[in-house]
C-alpha cells in the first residue's frame, strides 16, 4: 500500500479499489474494536465487503465479535463508523439506541447516493437496466403522481421492472433511492392506478427517509392515494402485496 503526499505534507490513504476506497479494513477494526472494547469485547474484527444491500452482517461468542460491514461504507470518516459500531454493539447487547446526527447525514446525502447507486443495481441482477417495460413505462406513473400532487416535482429515484419478484407488487431501497415494480405488472389489462399506486407506495417510504420508525407517518402517506383500496382489492385478486 502506498500513500499519496500533498506539497503541504498531509497524507491521503491510498485507494483500495475501483471504488476509491479510502478505507482499508485494518483501520476499520480499529474503529470497531476501539467501541466494542468498551462494551466488553477484548477480540474484535471488522471487514468490507461488496454486499448487495446496505447492511452489517456479525459472528460472536463470548468475547470476541467478527463484523462484515457494506463496502457501500468504505469512504466513510471515521466519526460515521464509530457511530455505527456503537449502535450495533447496544443492539448486540438487546439495548436500543438512534443513530448519531452525523451517521444519518452521511448516508442520506445525495453525493453518496449517487457513488454507491450504481454498485447497488449491478448487485441486484433481477433489476432491468430500464423503466420501460414491454407494455408500459414507470415513467408515466411517476408523472401522473406529480400531476395529483401525491410526489414532489423534485422526487428523484431510479426506476426499474423486476424479474421474479414472487408476490411483492413493488420494492424500493431507501438509502439508494431506487424503486422497482414486479414485472408480473408489465401486462396488457393492469389498470393504470394499480401501476401508479405499486409506484407510489415505495416512494412513500423513500418520502419518509431513512431510520422514520414511526409506522404511523408511512401509513398517513399512503392513505392519500385515491384509488388505495381498489388498488390493493385488484393486486390481491393476482395474488400480489405491497
Amino acid at each position: 500500500m502506498r500513500n499519496r503526499r500533498t506539497a503541504e505534507g498531509d497524507v491521503f490513504i491510498a485507494t483500495f479499489n475501483e471504488k476509491n476506497r479510502t478505507v482499508s479494513d485494518d483501520h476499520l477494526t480499529m474503529i470497531f474494536a476501539a467501541v466494542g472494547e468498551r462494551h466488553g469485547y477484548k477480540d474484535v474484527g471488522a471487514e468490507f465487503a461488496a454486499l448487495e444491500d446496505f447492511k452489517v452482517r456479525w459472528q460472536r461468542s463470548y468475547n470476541w465479535i467478527r463484523f462484515t460491514v457494506s463496502d457501500y461504507l468504505d469512504r466513510a470518516p471515521d466519526d460515521v463508523l464509530a457511530s455505527l459500531a456503537e449502535v450495533l454493539f447496544t443492539k448486540i447487547e438487546g439495548g436500543d439506541r438512534d443513530y448519531d446526527e452525523c451517521f444519518v447525514k452521511y448516508i442520506t446525502s445525495p453525493e453518496l447516493t449517487k457513488t454507491n447507486r450504481k454498485d447497488f443495481l449491478k448487485r441486484k441482477r433481477d433489476l432491468s437496466k430500464e423503466s420501460i417495460g414491454t407494455y408500459h413505462d414507470l415513467n408515466d406513473c411517476v408523472n401522473r403522481l406529480r400531476d395529483e400532487g401525491l410526489i414532489p416535482d423534485d422526487m428523484n429515484c431510479e426506476l426499474r421492472w423486476q424479474d421474479g419478484g414472487g408476490y411483492k407488487a413493488s420494492g424500493c431501497s431507501v438509502l439508494q433511492r431506487v424503486v422497482w415494480v414486479n414485472n408480473v405488472l408489465d401486462q396488457k389489462g393492469v389498470p393504470e392506478h394499480v401501476l401508479d399506486y405499486s409506484v407510489y407506495a415505495m416512494m412513500c417510504h423513500l418520502i419518509a427517509g431513512f431510520g422514520n420508525r414511526d409506522e404511523f407517518e408511512y401509513r398517513r402517506l399512503l392513505s392519500f392515494y385515491p384509488m388505495k383500496r381498489d388498488a390493493e382489492d385488484w393486486l390481491e385478486s393476482e395474488g400480489l402485496y405491497i
